[in-house]
């Protein structure tokens, strides 16, 4: 977070949101039938996170390989917001993840 961060989660996302979208659970068979390729992915420097769980769980789910990418969450994030990732190496993984079938 940015040194500016006074620390509060009242904001919508992180405040209200989180408590109902952690309890949510993807309707796998759904997703399996879907006619689109589905790419579930996480940053590498989420492993462990709840992001990045839910990710490799929702992959098992569907019989799938979590595709992992550069950095973490903003991965593709050059520090315009405060955040940096890897901009260019989130680029070459994502082209690679929707090339690959």
């Amino acid at each position: 977070m940015p040194t500016e961060d006074d620390g509060f989660r009242d904001d919508p996302l992180l405040g209200q949101n989180i408590r109902t979208c952690t309890g949510y659970q993807p309707d796998l068979g759904a997703l399996t039938r879907a006619s689109t390729r589905i790419v579930i992915a996480a940053g590498q420097e989420s492993e462990g996170e709840v992001a990045a769980r839910a990710a490799a769980a929702t992959a098992e789910g569907l019989g799938t390989a979590l595709v992992v990418f550069p950095s973490h969450h903003g991965g593709f994030l050059g520090g315009e917001y405060g955040m940096s990732g890897d901009p260019d190496g989130f680029a070459a993984a994502l082209r690679q993840a929707l090339l690959t079938r």
